[in-house]
């Protein structure tokens, strides 16, 4: 268990870009390098874990999987504990100093390499689990949707889901 929840507060601590690359990194150390699921148990967890918050989602499901209930719940606090405390601090910190020209100029670097991380891990993502030209075209066209309304639209993902289904 030790193991396994220094792991997740590593994870949580050091994981950066969101979501979507907090994922493609579970899959190659959970994977790919401890063995901890197989591909299809991966995939399986990404099937059931959506939508919601993904990355704790698949967190808490490999502690289940890995140590019953109570791995779930230490996974989940692990994974959950480093970045409230990092955003709470960093919250602090901005609002004591954001009016620095330095601290804004911080955040206008920072903020294209989110961007690309989280593009990179979509895209690392997207070749694990979209195994045909049909299911790219159909996470091309709610991509280019989504960030043309720039709103995430259930319906939209909906039905990308059925016709997914009925391809």
């Amino acid at each position: 268990m030790r193991q396994f929840v220094a792991y997740f507060v590593r994870l949580g601590a050091l994981g950066f870009g969101g979501p979507a690359a907090l994922v493609a990194i579970m899959e190659d150390d959970l994977v790919e390098r401890r063995h901890w699921l197989s591909r299809e148990e991966y995939l399986e967890c990404l099937g059931q874990t959506l939508p919601g918050p993904l990355a704790i989602q698949v967190g808490i499901y490999v502690g289940y999987v890995q140590r019953g209930a109570l791995g779930a719940w230490m996974a989940g606090a692990a994974f959950i504990l480093p970045p409230f405390l990092i955003v709470l601090a960093c919250a602090y910190l901005y609002q004591r100093f954001s009016a620095l020209t330095q601290v804004q100029a911080l955040f206008y670097g920072i903020s294209p390499v989110v961007i690309a991380l989280i593009a990179r891990s979509c895209y690392t993502l997207g070749k694990i689990a979209l195994k045909d030209v049909w299911l790219w075209t159909i996470c091309a066209v709610v991509a280019v949707i989504t960030a043309w309304l720039q709103a995430e639209i259930a319906l939209l993902f909906i039905g990308a889901g059925i016709l997914g289904i009925v391809v």
